[in-house]
């Protein structure tokens, strides 16, 4: 069975425990303007040009010009000779498929780096949209004895299906309110919340996550109304909450695929940080950091 990722790399202790090898699995089925990976939203994937270094030569249909890429001549060309024979640093295909397979079999190469209790993370994009091949490779990975872990928006209705073999579940809360949250990420809010809770009933070591974004889900209100929705989990050893803040780390990314940034731009102030952990605090709630 084929995966479709968009990068592979490494980190320490940022989404898991150790050293980790992270596979970002090709599309999303939430819409969030501050994505920092817009290039592994489509699930088809997408162009991504380097306009610095884009030679016109590479494409015989003229789709490369001196103000860039044409895409909607890209739409129809099905012999693509920019990636097949005239291939260029500034420009490539923003996926490739991979084999269950090839990814156990790179993951078992890599044990002697796993090291501080690390493993497999595997997060997207939302890697739930590839559901099935996502479960083979779960359980390939746990039938080789490698620590794995998930990172995800919460949203698929068969999640609980993988929490058997999974180590560790971190679960992206975007918001608690779908009147805000469904204009701006395409998605409402209740399964999130509903699949924590399975996921911390479970027993297996869960993470959950707010990444708290300006005009989004910053105010007061939101974090009180966060916190509260959490309390039933303070108590759970297999439970860890952490904050996380917006940035614009990505932005250059929206451009290398052809769409306009519209995130919401400034910052989360030193101060309304520390109070948004003293709220949660306040509530029997300690806030981790990765």
């Amino acid at each position: 069975m084929n995966i479709s990722i968009f990068q592979s790399g490494w980190n320490y202790s940022q989404d898991g425990p150790g050293n980790r090898l992270l596979y970002h699995f090709q599309g999303c089925n939430f819409t969030c303007p501050w994505c920092s990976n817009p290039e592994g939203r489509p699930l088809g994937g997408t162009l991504f040009v380097r306009k610095d270094v884009l030679d016109p030569g590479i494409c015989p249909h003229g789709a490369v010009g001196p103000e860039g890429l044409r895409r909607e001549i890209c739409r129809n060309c099905e012999s693509r000779e920019c990636l097949n024979t005239n291939r260029n640093q500034g420009i490539r295909f923003s996926c490739r498929d991979c084999s269950v397979e090839e990814l156990i079999g790179q993951a078992r190469e890599s044990r002697p780096l796993f090291f501080d209790g690390g493993g497999v993370t595997i997060t997207g994009g939302e890697a739930t949209l590839q559901f099935d091949a996502l479960n083979e490779l779960l359980r390939g990975l746990k039938y080789s004895g490698i620590h794995r872990a998930l990172e995800t928006n919460g949203s698929h209705r068969e999640l609980s299906d993988l929490l058997p073999d999974l180590d560790l579940l971190i679960l992206d809360l975007k918001h608690w309110d779908d009147k805000k949250a469904f204009p701006v990420i395409g998605s409402g809010t209740d399964r999130p919340w509903k699949n924590l809770k399975k996921a911390c009933e479970r027993g297996g070591d869960v993470l959950a996550r707010v990444t708290v974004i300006p005009g989004f889900n910053d105010s007061k209100e939101d974090m009180e109304e966060f916190a509260r929705r959490l309390i039933p989990f303070s108590g759970m050893k297999n439970f860890r909450f952490e904050l996380l803040y917006y940035h614009e780390y990505g932005k250059p990314k929206w451009e290398a695929i052809g769409k306009e940034y519209s995130g919401p731009g400034g910052s989360i102030t030193e101060e309304d940080k520390a109070l948004n952990k003293k709220i949660f605090e306040a509530r029997g709630i300690p806030v981790v950091s990765s």
